[in-house]
C-alpha cells in the first residue's frame, strides 16, 4: 500500500528529532487502565468512524482494542524487501484503516472467546491483559484479511484459519511474507534489522494522552520537544497513557 506524500513529510520530520527524544529518561509509571466494558461484549460502528491506531489496534465507539489473533509490524518498524528498507508498519496500520473507511458496512466487534466471561483472568480488567475483539465488515473477517494481505503475522494457536491464510500468503511470498523483518514482540524490545533507523512514532500530548501518526489530529502534536514518544501502544499503555479522545 502506497503511503501519502502529506504523511510522509509529516512522518519524516518527525523521525527526524528522534536523537533527541529518545535521550528521555525512562521513567516508572502506573499502567493505563484498560477501557470499562463490563457490560459490553459487541461494538458497531460506520467504517469511518472507527481509527486504526496502528495495524493491529483500533479506536471504536470510544474503546481502544487489540485486534485478536494477530500481531502486525509497530509504525516505526521497517522490513527489508528486495535490499530495501520499507515503511512496513505504517502500511500495516493504513491498510487496517482503509478496511474500515473504504466499506459500505459498518463495523462489527466482539471481545475474543476467552475474555467474554467477566470472572475470567483474561479479560482486560486486570491490568495487564487489554481486550482484544474479533472485528468483521460485512462477511469479511478483518484479523484473516490483514494476514492474507501480507501485513499481519497470525499469533500462533488463535485461528487454524488464520494459520492456512499464512502459510498461503508465504507461499505467494505477499507482503511481509515475503520481506525480512524482526517478529513485532522482538521489535518492541529493542530489537531492530541492520540499517533499521530507531523510529518511535507515536507522541503524547503532555497530559495523560498518546495519539497515532494515522491520526488526523496528529500533526498539532508531532513537535521536537514532545513529552514522551511511545515506539508502540503496548508501551505508551506501560506508561500509563491512554488514547486521545474524540471530541
Amino acid at each position: 500500500m502506497k503511503i501519502p506524500v502529506l504523511l510522509v513529510a509529516v512522518i519524516a520530520a518527525w523521525a527526524g528529532w528522534q536523537g533527541t527524544a529518545m535521550a528521555q529518561k525512562a521513567t516508572t509509571a502506573t499502567p493505563a487502565t484498560p477501557p470499562d466494558i463490563s457490560n459490553q461484549t459487541a461494538f458497531e460502528a460506520d467504517g469511518h468512524k472507527v481509527l486504526a491506531v496502528d495495524g493491529d489496534t483500533i479506536l471504536i465507539d470510544g474503546h481502544v482494542f487489540d485486534i485478536a489473533g494477530i500481531d502486525a509490524p509497530e509504525l516505526g518498524q521497517q522490513c527489508l524487501h528486495d535490499e530495501n528498507l520499507q515503511d512496513c508498519g505504517l502500511s500495516a496500520g493504513m491498510q487496517l484503516q482503509k478496511y474500515f473507511i473504504m466499506s459500505p458496512f459498518p463495523a462489527k466487534c466482539v471481545l475474543a472467546d476467552d475474555q467474554r466471561n467477566d470472572a475470567g483472568k483474561n479479560n482486560g480488567r486486570d491490568g495487564k491483559n487489554w481486550p482484544r475483539v474479533e472485528c468483521s465488515i460485512g462477511d469479511r473477517d478483518i484479523g484473516s484479511a490483514m494476514i492474507a494481505d501480507g501485513e499481519a503475522l497470525p499469533i500462533p494457536g488463535f485461528s487454524l484459519d488464520y494459520d492456512d491464510q499464512a502459510k498461503q500468503a508465504a507461499n505467494a511470498g505477499i507482503g511481509l511474507y515475503g520481506a525480512k523483518m524482526v517478529p513485532p514482540v522482538d521489535w518492541r524490545t529493542g530489537t531492530r534489522l541492520k540499517g533499521e533507523s530507531q523510529r518511535c512514532l507515536m507522541v503524547g500530548d503532555g497530559k495523560g494522552h498518546y495519539i497515532s501518526p494515522l491520526d488526523p489530529r496528529f500533526v498539532k502534536y508531532a513537535r521536537e520537544d514532545a513529552p514522551v514518544t511511545p515506539c508502540s501502544d503496548e508501551e505508551a499503555r506501560e506508561k500509563g497513557l491512554e488514547y486521545l479522545p474524540r471530541e
